[in-house]
């Protein structure tokens, strides 16, 4: 009496109807995917069905011989190039290991040219040993090549790796244990009423096995593209704020150099022009102020020259040195006071050094700078200035000090328009700002400007 419920009949049904859904599901991938990979795999189950249909078929026959019946090798040969051609896509072969990827290739080939000869076997009407004895060789020489390839396909990090490699495990083992059982005869009697004396239901459930491994294995597959799609797009994302506090960046840039060229040239443009009118009319009645008009002129014009100069220089970013700001900020310094009793002191680091002021941090902290000066021309009557540039934790310190008249400052208090100016520029470079003046004993102002030490200028 067997322990088996269900006889081997109504098995064999069950599990075709699992391959046939399977078979429904991946032509479903298909049609919402649109990848070969599932069509591939819908037809390789529906030749793998057929194959143990006319298996079983051929184990009832006397004398039965492993490869004579042309239509099961050449659908079984079939099922192997699909399975090949799978392999490949699940397992992206081609790009991980281009030499596995050619030697499936070859075996591709080589089951194209059995099915030629088994055709060329048929119509010859030679006898079935000779086809058995054409299959096991051609059959021995693919295992052959699947040695080679298995192990290489182990060493891949690839997340479907584990589930093929199991799914084929499952299947291989199906196919030994199916060939086993011939050599048995008290198990393979192909009693109805016990499936396991049936080689095919050992292949059937390897198969079962094998194509639920397949299809974890690309349900795995699938999640990770998926996850790197929303990564990419997450990157994509990322890179689209970027550019968006760029293009920021560069209105603020071109709102500031409009701003400028309205403030510091537009003025000194019209009065060029105002003066020229008068010059002209002077010329007209030989005025003794002509020679002075056009003196103004002329140093109006060459003050709009100096002036683009330097929003030229601010806005290259060839200029974003601290040694180029160093070379800058002196010149600077030496023509503004060049006419005033005013002794400088410099104390600015090397002109080789190359740690990086930001473009959009350089203009404003060199502004600030020139607005420092101007405050102590027209206001300090100080007599030595002293001026020092270093270095210090990512910080570029800008500090100016004065032995001027000074005046009474309170931070909290302060509501000056010039301190005003200076502390707003300052933090637009997200700099620190620090002031100290008493009366009589001059003022120190300390500006700390971020730099990139990191991005060094070659």
């Amino acid at each position: 009496m067997h322990f088996w419920i269900v006889p081997y009949p109504q098995l064999r049904i069950f599990f075709d109807g699992m391959l046939c859904m399977m078979t429904l599901y991946a032509l479903f991938s298909f049609t919402q995917h649109r990848k070969a990979i599932y069509w591939q795999y819908a037809l390789y189950i529906l030749c793998m069905i057929i194959t143990f249909y006319w298996d079983d078929i051929d184990y009832g026959k006397v004398n039965y011989l492993p490869g004579a019946s042309l239509k099961v090798v050449i659908v079984e040969s079939a099922a192997f190039i699909l399975y090949i051609r799978f392999a490949i896509l699940l397992i992206e072969i081609r790009r991980l290991d281009p030499f596995s990827f050619r030697l499936l290739q070859v075996m591709t080939i080589i089951i194209c040219i059995e099915m030629a000869v088994d055709f060329v076997l048929y119509f010859a009407h030679v006898s079935d040993l000779v086809k058995s004895n054409n299959y096991i060789v051609f059959r021995c020489i693919l295992a052959l090549g699947s040695l080679i390839v298995v192990p290489r396909i182990l060493k891949l990090r690839e997340i479907s790796v584990g589930y093929f490699i199991a799914g084929s495990l499952f299947f291989v083992l199906g196919c030994l244990m199916s060939l086993t059982i011939n050599f048995i005869p008290t198990v393979f009697n192909r009693d109805p009423a016990n499936p396991l004396s049936f080689p095919i239901t050992y292949m059937e459930v390897g198969v079962i096995l094998e194509v639920l491994c397949f299809t974890m294995g690309m349900s795995v597959k699938n999640r990770r593209n998926e996850l790197e799609k929303i990564e990419a797009q997450e990157q994509l994302i990322e890179q689209l704020l970027e550019t968006e506090k760029k293009q920021s960046a560069l209105m603020r840039i071109r709102d500031d150099i409009s701003r400028d060229l309205h403030d510091e040239l537009g003025s000194d443009l019209s009065s060029i022009s105002v003066m020229s009118h008068a010059a002209i009319r002077q010329l007209k009645s030989q005025d003794k102020n002509t020679e002075n008009t056009i003196f103004l002129i002329g140093e109006t014009s060459r003050k709009v020259i100096a002036r683009m100069r330097e929003i030229i220089w601010s806005l290259h970013s060839a200029h974003d040195s601290i040694g180029n700001f160093s070379f800058r900020a002196k010149e600077t310094a030496y023509a503004l006071f060049e006419h005033h009793p005013v002794e400088i002191h410099l104390d600015f680091p090397s002109e080789e050094m190359d740690s990086r002021i930001p473009t959009e941090f350089k203009r404003n902290l060199f502004l600030v700078y020139k607005e420092i000066l101007h405050n102590i021309v027209r206001h300090s009557k100080a007599k030595n200035v002293y001026i020092r540039l270093f270095l210090s934790n990512n910080y570029l310190n800008l500090v100016v000090k004065d032995d001027g008249i000074g005046f009474l400052y309170q931070e909290k208090k302060s509501t000056g328009n010039g301190l005003i100016n200076l502390k707003q520029r300052t933090s637009v470079f997200a700099g620190k700002f620090h002031l100290e003046s008493h009366p009589g004993s001059g003022t120190t102002v300390t500006i700390q400007c971020p730099v990139d030490t990191q991005n060094v200028m070659i």
